[in-house]
């Protein structure tokens, strides 16, 4: 891609910190008991603690336009297997090795069940109809990228009929999975994966759109979210969203909805023919940054757990939610500099 689109690079960023708030908030209400300003939302009965899961449907959508808009014009088998290594150099091996710490913690606790390993390394999350969280928990959400990345591989080498034919495969497992309860269903059937097909649509459309659109589906998209603060999510903000598909199509409807209005006024209304101010920079580099920092916030937190546990620090929820947000976002960033960066040097690229 030769435009550089800095506006999602921030967006990025910021729904990788949104799921950041919502853990500190979760370690600081749920583990130590604490009370903070959002534990207690005055919306819909304490929503908002539970808001910045958002940030996840947010990853799917900006994963649906950034995949559709970087391949353009590529095509064949070939094209294909140096797009699904290059997905794969730069998703797994960072994921796996900030695994290790807690597969290991697990394997001498005798924890580690085989389930756990399959979802951590085969990126397979249903051994039956109830999801298994991988080892590092936000892996979850890579099962359904790793598989968006298939599908599209498979379209990528064998053209638009085959592309169309997957989508309709996809469409009928669906429709399938709100009626019959099985494992393969309710993976390659997941609702959440509509997220994904909402970026690939606005990769195809966003050129020709008029710019004003962008303001429209910008206050769409606050109206869509602010209605979901107002009435509640009715279970889709956890994970009764991704085993029960019902509730996954909620999800989809009220948080994929207006995360995609929203990618697509940040797309639309961004000149990336003007040459980015500091601030844009600073954010494109943190949104770099977002995968490292949406892997390693729960080892910060684990850590900062176990401090505050020990009652060697004892702080209001507030400021435990601050200082874990301070710490992932940090953490975060080194990890993608100093280890992340390094690590993809190293690996070989497509050729």
């Amino acid at each position: 891609m030769g435009e550089r689109f800095h506006g999602v690079q921030a967006l990025r960023f910021a729904a990788a910190t949104a799921v950041v708030v919502t853990h500190a908030v979760d370690l600081a209400g749920t583990r130590l008991g604490l009370e903070t300003a959002l534990t207690h939302g005055s919306l819909a009965g304490g929503t908002l603690e539970n808001f910045g899961a958002v940030g996840v449907d947010v990853f799917f959508v900006i994963s649906g336009f950034i995949i559709a808009t970087t391949t353009q014009g590529q095509r064949g088998v070939g094209a294909a297997g140096a797009f699904l290594w290059r997905r794969f150099r730069r998703v797994a091996p960072i994921y796996w090795l900030l695994s290790l710490p807690i597969l290991i913690g697990m394997a001498r606790g005798g924890t580690l069940s085989p389930e756990v390993a399959a979802v951590t390394f085969l990126f397979w999350p249903f051994s039956g109809l109830e999801m298994t969280f991988p080892a590092l928990g936000p892996g979850w959400t890579l099962c359904f990228e790793m598989l968006f990345y298939a599908g599209f591989g498979l379209a990528m080498a064998g053209g638009r009929r085959v592309g169309w034919g997957l989508i309709g495969a996809y469409a009928a497992m669906l429709a399938a999975g709100l009626v019959v309860a099985a494992p393969v269903l309710r993976f390659w059937g997941a609702p959440i994966i509509l997220e994904f097909l909402l970026g690939v649509g606005i990769a195809w459309m966003w050129r020709s759109a008029p710019r004003r659109l962008g303001l429209w589906a910008v206050g769409l998209a606050m109206l869509g979210f602010g209605l979901g603060l107002v009435f509640g999510y009715g279970g889709i903000d956890d994970v009764r969203a991704l085993n029960d598909p019902w509730n996954g199509l909620r999800r989809a409807a009220v948080w994929g909805l207006p995360s995609a209005l929203l990618v697509f006024s940040v797309v639309r209304m961004e000149r990336t023919d003007r040459a980015p101010g500091r601030l844009s920079r600073a954010a494109a580099f943190m949104g770099d940054a977002s995968y490292s920092i949406y892997l390693v916030h729960v080892l910060v937190i684990r850590a900062l757990g176990r401090l505050f546990d020990s009652g060697m620090v004892a702080l209001p929820g507030d400021a435990v939610v601050g200082l874990t947000v301070i710490a992932s976002l940090a953490a975060g960033a080194v990890v993608h500099v100093w280890i992340e960066r390094p690590m993809l040097k190293i690996l070989p690229r497509a050729a």
